[in-house]
């Protein structure tokens, strides 16, 4: 299975924690995740850049993170909505966490 997962939650949030333990589950069974960040969740980069992986790395709105002054992180694609749209495309399944 495909499942691709959006989150717009911030600090103080459980769902980074939730999201977290959804992606090592899926992968785990050996499902293909893709995320994408956006909103109050740019300013969780350093939770977020361990779930990148060479070839799937976590995709962040580009215009949040430079509205807000987040710095360009390596491992982390800063991209923008054409890339959660072909996320949702893409995926048999989408889960929004925010």
């Amino acid at each position: 299975m495909k499942l691709g997962i959006e989150i717009t939650s911030g600090a103080g949030s459980e769902d980074v924690r939730t999201l977290r333990k959804l992606v090592e589950a899926a992968r785990r069974q050996g499902h293909e995740v893709r995320i994408f960040a956006m909103d109050h969740a740019v300013f969780q980069l350093a939770q977020l850049k361990d779930l990148s992986t060479p070839d799937r790395p976590v995709a962040i709105c580009a215009y949040n993170a430079h509205s807000w002054g987040v710095p360009r992180t390596e491992g982390i694609l800063f991209g923008g909505q054409n890339d959660w749209a072909e996320t949702v495309y893409w995926a048999d399944r989408v889960i929004v966490l925010g």
